[in-house]
């Protein structure tokens, strides 16, 4: 039987192996809300492409709402005492020119018209608060990228310190491999 005979030549063998890699952004961004709540709505998902300003999560705003309207609703009242208030300093003046009523009066309604007016002011003030705290009962995007890991689900209950997504930048990525030690030489 004839038996056939092969020289081998060195040849270099190419190592290959998997690993399992994650790739983080080097911008990543945390959004946290800044008031609590219940997560009333989620708007985005995971992966989802995102722009500045664009909402991510509802939170239950109706008893930041109805704040607002209690300091409305005393606006008015404020505004009727300032009102009433004007009347009463105008005739004040009237009986003052005329010598019926003495200087101190007349100070004492002007007095009462500028407490009047602060204290209109100070509503308009809280008005203006409790509208801006209403606004962050929606959380937008603060900047653009991609949304990430979703941490809670319609109907959790979250507070200032709870994370909510992040968002990761698509420029700028790093991967992360993980090597099993005998497999590092």
């Amino acid at each position: 039987m004839d038996v056939k005979t092969i020289t081998l030549t060195p040849k270099p063998i190419p190592q290959t192996s998997e690993f399992v890699a994650t790739i983080k952004s080097l911008r990543s961004t945390n959004i946290q809300p800044q008031v609590e709540g219940f997560v009333r709505q989620i708007m985005v998902m995971a992966g989802d492409r995102v722009r500045v300003g664009q909402p991510l999560v509802q939170i239950d705003p109706e008893k930041q709402q109805a704040t607002v309207s209690a300091t409305q609703s005393q606006r008015a009242s404020r505004e009727a005492d300032l009102e009433f208030a004007r009347q009463q300093l105008a005739r004040m003046q009237k009986l003052f020119d005329a010598g019926a009523v003495s200087r101190a009066e007349l100070e004492q309604a002007e007095t009462t018209v500028k407490t009047a007016q602060a204290q209109l002011e100070a509503v308009n003030s809280q008005i203006r608060e409790n509208e801006v705290q209403l606004r962050y009962y929606r959380v937008t995007a603060p900047a653009d990228g991609i949304v990430g890991d979703i941490e809670g689900r319609q109907g959790d209950r979250v507070t200032p310190s709870t994370l909510i997504p992040t968002i990761d930048a698509a420029e700028g990525l790093e991967a992360y491999v993980n090597v099993p030690l005998e497999r590092a030489t």
